[in-house]
């Protein structure tokens, strides 16, 4: 088998008989594709619409799975993957469908490919029924159907809203700091050699949502080349909302948190707070900025200060918000947390002695109390006030001892010219004030202040 698609279904009969019908009329020789549906236990007789596409679709395997506390769509396609034998795995979703040369165009492109990966255009996966002119796909088959998709690619209430992150890296999203946060799994091809090794889909990633993305992640991880495709596009045809939304919304928060879970590294950790359509932006961000060009320059009294009266003598510590290379070598901490990638190689080698650790704050892999100091530089105030908020958490959970310091003149570029937060003493005492918290044990060095967090002591009630 050149091509196996894989299809998972839970009940929706429609769709279904419209996505086989497509994959009916396919341009490829029979013999070189297999489809196989798996259903993950629906009510509706699934079954009887694949036996009628038995004659269309030669190659055409139906399997059932019994509904259990394990159902989902990871199950049901790494049991489409594990019963597969093409070389190249297309995973549709029910209610997709395909122009006939789709396959055709799959196969060119990937080739004898071990590591692509490809992330088909989807329009109308956003389009709400009852809002949207369902004229404009009357009449669609397999050979009108690019030309209609085509049309509706900048379409507001139709178009992929992928589509202008895929054309600002000319659809190589090897160009992008994250190409996984694009991998939507409504229809996605892949070289079988690297799916299998990146493991599949996690299973353990229940409800909706953050499967596709995670697959997408470790594809990345594993060295998948990913590509968008504009000229293989698909069609979602769409259905009214089941109006499920905030536990949809919760689901996927769910999903994302257990997905940064395993992999604890900076480009995972902010995922759960940030929407899909914005999530490189940040990350490119992150891996541009050079903290020491936007903090005020630190003082060797300063970095004396925190050496003799908060490292000192300390067997596990670290710094937040530091790159510049006289601060470092000069702070004797054994963590250094860095957000920037492209640091991260050349400061590992620069100082072998330290553990250069990828991850903001927000949650991380230590256990409570891990370090006896975490020293936080004025780079910490240039997150919003959510933000904030988990990092403190998190900060205060991981160790013994928070410091901060704080430059009383210093207004950084960030705040000035970039429209960056950049937040006043006043404003970070408030702060700490709604988690409960409180600065204590103030030292002042020129223009910087020095001090602790602690937990803020409630007033008994009389």
């Amino acid at each position: 088998m050149d091509v196996s698609i894989i299809i998972p279904v839970y009940n929706k009969m429609e769709q279904l008989e419209r996505s086989l019908y497509f994959i009916a009329h396919q341009t490829v020789s029979e013999a070189t594709v297999e489809v196989i549906v798996v259903d993950d236990g629906s009510t509706q007789p699934i079954q009887e619409i694949v036996d009628s596409f038995a004659g269309r679709i030669p190659n055409l395997k139906y399997l059932h799975i019994a509904r259990d506390k394990h159902s989902g769509r990871s199950r049901t396609r790494n049991i489409g993957i594990k019963e597969s034998k093409g070389d190249i795995l297309v995973f549709l979703d029910c209610g997709i469908v395909i122009p006939n040369f789709f396959l055709e165009r799959v196969i060119n492109r990937i080739g004898d490919s071990t590591n692509m990966a490809l992330y088909h255009y989807i329009m109308g996966a956003l389009t709400d029924p009852e809002q949207e002119d369902m004229s404009v796909i009357e009449g669609i088959d397999p050979t009108n159907l690019a030309d209609i998709c085509e049309q509706l690619k900048y379409h507001p209430g139709w178009e992929d809203m992928r589509t202008s992150h895929f054309e600002l890296v000319e659809h190589d999203l090897n160009r992008m700091d994250v190409p996984w946060t694009m991998g939507w799994g409504g229809a996605v091809s892949a070289s079988r050699d690297v799916v299998l090794l990146s493991g599949g889909f996690d299973e353990t990633l229940k409800g909706w949502g953050a499967e596709d993305t995670d697959f997408a992640y470790m594809l990345h991880k594993h060295g998948a080349v990913m590509y968008a495709t504009a000229d293989i596009s698909a069609l979602h045809l769409p259905h009214p909302s089941d109006d499920k939304i905030d536990q949809k919304i919760r689901s996927s928060f769910l999903n994302r948190k257990k997905m940064h879970l395993k992999q604890r590294t900076f480009d995972t950790e902010l995922y759960p707070y940030s929407a899909d359509m914005h999530y490189d932006q940040i990350i490119a961000k992150f891996n541009r900025l050079v903290i020491h060009y936007y903090v005020p320059a630190y003082s060797g009294q300063l970095i004396e200060l925190l050496n003799t009266d908060y490292l000192q003598g300390a067997e596990r510590t670290a710094v937040l918000g530091a790159d510049s290379h006289g601060v470092l070598s000069s702070l004797q901490v054994s963590h250094v947390f860095l957000q920037n990638k492209h640091l991260i190689n050349r400061y590992q080698q620069t100082w072998p002695d330290k553990e250069i650790v990828y991850l903001l704050g927000v949650d991380t892999l230590y256990s409570s109390k891990h370090f006896d100091v975490i020293i936080v530089t004025d780079y910490f105030r240039m997150f919003n006030e959510p933000l904030i908020s988990l990092m403190l958490k998190e900060l205060y959970r991981i160790a013994k001892k928070v410091v901060f310091v704080y430059n009383d003149t210093y207004v950084s570029y960030l705040a000035t010219t970039a429209g960056w937060m950049w937040h006043s003493r006043q404003e970070l005492e408030q702060l700490f004030s709604r988690n409960q918290l409180v600065s204590q044990t103030e030292q002042q060095i020129g223009d910087c202040k020095v001090f602790e967090l602690d937990k803020a002591k409630v007033a008994a009630r009389v």
